[in-house]
C-alpha cells in the first residue's frame, strides 16, 4: 500500500516557549486502489495522525501528498480553494488566523472518498484563582472551590491534589462557573496542603498550594428557624440545632429596606433571640447565621423566615378636605375626600371610616365608608363634619371639618416653574393664621382634587407630579379664629406645548354656505391653560386651501360663497403657543337650486299680495250704491233672530226707581200691522223734577237717564216738556211673533216705565228675564254697510223706535 502524507507547517514565528505547536504539520495518508480479492471496490484513501486543536489566531500550511498521480483538489468547510502549490501527486495550502472552528479536506477528481479533520482553534488553561476550602460541619467532607479563568474553547480538565500521599479528585462545575471538588477526611488528620491542575492539549497550569488546618475551615449547618413570634413592636426566633454554636448574627429589614444588623453571644441556655424596635403591622424578613466561635470556623450559610407584626390603633389623624360643586338641582353640595393613612400611621389594615355630620348641636347622620372609597357628600351645606379611620385594634383620632362659608382674599401668591413636573409656590404669610391649606386640581376637574396642609409659620412649598402641558387651578386656604378665607391661583402649566390633539369637526351643509361646529379639545390633550384660536382648513374641489381664524371660546362658524353642487374637505386644529396637529377631516357637498328656505317666504308674499288687491278691490267697489245694497242685504242675514227687550234688562228696570217716569201708550187698531200701515204709540215723557238741563245722572249703582226721543209721528205728538235733554237716544224693538195674540190685547192701553212690548206680558216672559239678560243683540245697527232699518218721519212705530249706540257705551261707561 502507497502511503500519502498531508502536512501543515507553521507560518510565521512563535515564541519558542510554546514548543512545537505552532510549528506542527498534519499529515495525511490517502491511498487508492482495490484490496486483494475485492475488484471493483474503493480501498480507503487515507488516515490523519495530528492534532485536532490549535491555538486561536494561529497560521499554518496544509499538504496532501497522493498515491497517484490524479488531478488533486483541496475543500475548507466543503468550499473549493485555490491551492498555493499542486502538481499531480501533492497540494499546499496556506490558512491564515483561525478564529474558529473549522474543516480541511483533500480528493482526487472523480474519487468521492475525501481524506481531512477538523480543526478546533482554543486557548491553554490560565492559573486557577481564588481557591478556597471548607468542611461542611464539623463531620462533613472537605469542599473546595476555585475559578478556572478564560474559557479554554477546548476539552480541559480541572483536578484538586491533596498533599500527604498525592491524590488528586476530578472537579465539576457548579450553577454559577465555579468549580470544585470534595474529599472525606482521612483518619485524625487535621492538616491539609491542597492545589489545582488545568491542562488541555494547548499546555497545563497550576495552582498556588493552599495549606489549612480542619479547625479553621470547619462551617457550621445553616441555622433551622423553626418558629418566630412576633408582636406589633418585637419578634422572637426559634432555632433547633444549635448546640455548639457560640456566635450568632441575625439581619431583618421591612418590606424592601435597608438591612439591620444584630449579634449575639449564644450560650447552652438560650433558645431563642428577641429583635425589638419594629413598627406594628409590618412584613419582617430575617436571616440568620452563625460560627462555631470567635476564631473557630467560618460562618454558615444565611437561612431566611418572614413575619408580620401585630396591628396598633391609628396612629394619626385623616387628611380629610372638600370641594363645593354647583349644580342644576342643588345650589351648593358639598363633597368630602380623605387621603389614605400611609402604613405607618395606620399601623394595621383600615377596614373602614367613621363620618359624622353634625347640624347645630344635633348629629344627623353617621356613616361607615369602606375602601376603597375615599370621599362622600355631605347632605349641608353649614355643619360640622368629622372623620376617624378604623382597624381591628380602634380608630384614630376624629379629624374636625367645619364646613361654612369661605370668603375670597386678595393676598398675593407667586409661582415659579421647577421643571416640567414641579412648581414652587409662596404667598403672604398673616400673624394670626393657625394653618395652610394648598388645593390644586387640573382645571374644570375638581373630582381629582389634592392638598397639602403647611405649618403656620411657612409659606412656601414645592408642588410635585403635575402633567407637564396639563393646566392647572387651586387655592391658599387660610384658618384663622375668626374664619376661613381663600386666595385663588388659576391657569398654572409647567410646560406649555402645542395641542396634541385638533377638534372633532361636524358640518351642516346649506346651499352655497355650511355652518362648521366642533367639539372642545380635551383638557389633557390641549398642551397649556388657554388655547388662543382654532384655524379651520377647507380645500376646494381644484385643491386650493383656505383658512380662517376663530377666537376661543367660539365653537362655531360659517362659511359662505361656495360653489353648488361641489366636494369640499374641512378639518381644523387647535392653536395654544402653537398649532397642534388636525382633528377629523369631514367631507361634504354642497346642494343645488334655491334653498327651500326661500320658496315658503316667496309663496307667503304672493299670497299676500293677491289678498291685498281682492281687499282693496272690494273696497273700491263698495262705494258703488248698487254694491253696497246688495252687500248690505247679505249681511243682514247675520243678525240673530230675537233681539232682547231692552225693558226686561237690569238697567232699564232700576230706572223705575227715579223719581220720573216714562209713559208710552200704545194705540192698538184691529187692523193687522203691515209696512204700509205700521201700529203707532203714542211716547209721553215726563220730566223729572230735580233734573236740570245738562245734567247726568251718576252710574254709581242707578241707570243713566234716558235722553228725549226724537219721535215724528203723523197721528200722535209728545207734549212739549221744559225739560230739554242734550242727548237723543233711540232703541229698537222686535215684533212678537206670538200668533194667538187676542184682540183683547191689543186694544189694552198697557203703560211701561219705559217702552212697552206688543201684545200683554206674559208670565212666560216674565220668567224669561234672567235669559234675556244674557242673552246679546246685534251691535250698533248703524253699520256702514246696512241701510237704516226705520224710515225717519210720519208715525212713530215700534219699527221707527231705535237707541243710538253712542249713549249706550256712555252708560256701559
Amino acid at each position: 500500500m502507497v502511503e500519502v502524507d498531508v502536512q501543515l507547517e507553521q507560518v510565521g514565528s512563535m515564541p519558542l516557549k510554546c514548543s512545537i505547536w505552532p510549528n506542527f504539520i498534519f499529515l495525511l495518508v490517502l491511498a487508492t486502489g482495490a484490496p486483494v480479492g475485492s475488484k471493483g471496490a474503493d480501498e480507503k484513501i487515507c488516515s490523519i495522525h495530528s492534532s485536532k486543536e490549535v491555538h486561536m489566531g494561529s497560521s499554518f500550511q496544509v499538504y496532501c501528498i497522493f498515491k497517484k498521480e490524479c488531478k488533486t483538489l483541496i475543500f475548507r468547510d466543503n468550499v473549493p480553494l485555490q491551492c498555493t502549490s499542486c502538481n499531480t501527486t501533492h497540494v499546499s495550502l496556506s490558512i491564515v488566523n483561525v478564529t474558529r472552528a473549522t474543516t480541511l479536506a483533500c480528493r482526487c477528481e472523480g474519487n468521492p472518498e475525501p481524506c481531512g479533520t477538523d480543526i478546533t482553534p482554543g486557548y491553554p488553561p490560565e492559573i486557577p484563582q481564588n481557591l478556597i476550602c471548607v468542611q461542611e460541619g464539623e463531620l462533613g467532607n472537605v469542599k473546595c472551590t476555585w475559578k478556572a479563568g478564560r474559557e479554554t474553547y477546548i476539552p480541559t480538565t480541572s483536578r484538586l491534589w491533596v498533599g500527604g500521599d498525592p491524590v488528586d479528585y476530578e472537579s465539576g462545575t457548579l450553577p454559577d462557573g465555579t468549580l470544585s471538588a470534595s474529599f472525606p477526611i482521612p483518619g485524625a488528620q487535621t492538616n491539609f496542603s491542597v492545589l489545582v491542575n488545568a491542562s488541555n492539549s494547548l499546555g497545563s497550569a497550576t495552582s498556588g498550594v493552599l495549606s489549612f488546618m480542619l479547625n479553621d475551615i470547619v462551617k457550621p449547618l445553616s441555622p433551622n428557624i423553626k418558629k418566630v413570634e412576633c408582636t406589633s413592636r418585637q419578634c422572637q426566633l426559634y432555632p433547633d440545632n444549635a448546640q455548639s454554636i457560640q456566635l450568632v448574627e441575625i439581619q431583618y429589614r421591612a418590606d424592601e429596606g435597608s438591612w439591620n444588623t444584630v449579634s449575639f453571644n449564644h450560650t447552652s441556655s438560650n433558645t431563642s433571640w428577641t429583635i425589638t424596635s419594629l413598627n406594628p403591622y409590618s412584613l419582617y424578613t430575617f436571616q440568620v447565621r452563625w460560627k462555631l466561635g470567635p476564631t473557630r470556623g467560618v460562618w454558615s450559610a444565611w437561612s431566611r423566615a418572614e413575619k408580620l407584626t401585630d396591628e396598633e390603633a391609628p396612629a394619626a389623624m385623616v387628611d380629610a378636605w372638600y370641594i363645593e360643586e354647583t349644580t342644576e338641582k342643588v345650589k351648593k353640595n358639598i363633597h368630602l375626600f380623605w387621603k389614605e393613612l400611609s402604613k405607618s400611621d395606620a399601623r394595621g389594615n383600615i377596614l373602614g371610616y367613621n363620618v359624622s355630620v353634625v347640624d347645630q348641636g344635633k348629629k344627623i347622620c353617621n356613616t361607615f365608608i369602606t375602601p376603597p372609597d375615599r370621599s362622600y357628600r355631605v347632605p349641608c351645606s353649614v355643619c360640622n363634619v368629622t372623620i376617624s379611620a378604623v382597624n381591628s385594634k380602634g380608630q384614630s383620632s376624629a379629624r374636625l371639618i367645619q364646613l361654612q362659608p369661605i370668603v375670597s382674599a386678595d393676598n398675593f401668591s407667586s409661582i415659579k416653574r421647577i421643571d416640567n413636573h414641579s412648581i414652587a409656590l409662596s404667598w403672604t404669610s398673616e400673624g394670626t393664621v393657625k394653618e395652610y391649606l394648598v388645593e390644586w386640581y387640573p382645571a374644570g376637574c375638581k373630582q381629582q382634587l389634592q392638598w397639602i396642609r403647611v405649618e403656620h409659620h411657612l409659606n412656601t412649598i414645592h408642588i410635585t407630579g403635575l402633567q407637564p402641558a396639563e393646566c392647572y387651578d387651586g387655592a391658599v386656604i387660610y384658618f384663622r379664629p375668626s374664619g376661613t378665607s381663600k386666595a385663588v391661583f388659576s391657569n398654572i402649566a409647567t410646560w406649555p406645548s402645542a395641542p396634541q390633539q385638533g377638534p372633532n369637526c361636524d358640518t351642516m351643509v346649506k346651499y352655497e354656505r355650511v355652518e362648521v361646529t366642533w367639539q372642545e379639545v380635551p383638557s389633557e390633550k390641549r398642551g397649556g391653560c388657554l388655547i388662543r384660536q382654532y384655524r379651520i382648513y377647507l380645500q376646494e374641489p381644484g385643491g386650493k386651501i383656505k383658512n380662517y381664524n376663530v377666537s376661543h371660546p367660539q365653537r362655531q362658524y360659517t362659511i359662505k360663497g361656495l360653489a353648488q353642487g361641489q366636494p369640499y374637505k374641512l378639518w381644523i386644529s387647535a392653536v395654544t403657543t402653537a398649532e397642534g396637529p388636525k382633528g377629523f377631516e369631514c367631507h361634504f357637498v354642497t346642494h343645488q337650486g334655491v334653498p327651500p328656505a326661500e320658496k315658503p317666504l316667496a309663496l307667503v308674499l304672493s299670497i299676500g299680495s293677491a289678498i291685498f288687491l281682492t281687499c282693496l278691490f272690494l273696497l273700491c267697489i263698495c262705494q258703488f250704491s248698487s254694491v253696497h245694497r246688495r252687500l248690505s242685504r247679505c249681511c243682514h242675514c247675520l243678525m240673530p233672530s230675537i233681539v232682547p227687550d231692552p225693558a226686561n234688562s237690569k238697567w232699564a228696570k232700576e230706572c223705575a226707581n227715579e223719581k220720573g217716569e216714562m209713559k208710552l201708550q200704545l194705540y192698538l187698531s184691529d187692523s193687522s200691522m203691515s209696512e204700509e200701515e205700521p201700529d203707532t204709540v203714542e211716547v209721553q215723557e215726563l220730566p223729572q223734577e230735580k233734573l236740570l238741563q245738562g245734567e247726568t245722572v251718576p252710574i254709581d249703582g242707578a241707570c243713566p237717564s234716558v235722553s228725549n226721543f226724537e219721535v215724528q209721528a203723523q197721528e200722535h205728538h209728545i207734549p212739549s216738556s221744559p225739560y230739554q235733554p242734550i242727548t237723543t237716544s233711540s232703541y229698537l224693538k222686535s215684533l212678537s211673533n206670538s200668533s194667538d195674540t187676542t184682540q183683547a190685547s191689543r186694544n189694552t192701553d198697557i203703560t211701561v216705565d219705559y217702552i212697552s212690548t206688543h201684545g200683554v206680558l206674559s208670565g212666560e216672559e216674565d220668567d224669561e228675564e234672567e235669559e234675556m239678560d244674557m242673552m246679546g243683540f246685534f251691535p250698533c245697527p248703524t253699520s256702514p254697510f246696512l241701510d237704516p232699518l226705520m224710515p225717519t218721519g210720519g208715525k212713530l212705530t215700534l219699527d221707527i223706535v231705535k237707541i243710538d249706540c253712542s249713549d249706550l257705551n256712555l252708560c256701559i261707561q
